[in-house]
């Protein structure tokens, strides 16, 4: 009985080990791969930015009233910059390739057709 409790003990542990715990053993670590660094240093870049706009908005000489006024309207203002970027963009595709939409719909119900 407890040979098989020490046996299911043995078992677990070993399921659990795997090549870091080795690498660890012998005082190495696995290379971190270009997107593990890159979103570390995006993250801290990302957490800076919002510390500093938080220092920035308690320093500002600026009522808060006035500050989310303003943060408001940039927010609006982006949204119809992006909003008409997306408009001129389809104009623009739809003025360089007019026949895009009729093969797309030509593709498409050829598609639920065959399904």
């Amino acid at each position: 009985m407890k040979l098989a409790r020490l046996m299911k003990a043995v078992s677990a542990a070993v399921d659990r080990f795997d090549a870091q715990d080795m690498l660890g053993h012998v005082g190495l670590e696995r290379r971190r791969s270009t997107l593990e660094r890159v979103l570390g240093v995006a993250g801290i870049f990302g957490a800076g930015l919002v510390v500093g706009a938080g220092v920035g908005l308690l320093a500002s000489p600026v009522s808060p009233a006035e500050v989310r006024r303003k943060l408001g309207d940039g927010v609006r203002n982006m949204k119809s910059e992006i909003t008409d970027g997306v408009r001129h963009a389809k104009h623009e595709m739809n003025e360089r390739f007019p026949h895009a939409r009729q093969i797309d719909d030509i593709v498409r119900n050829g598609a639920i057709k065959a399904t």
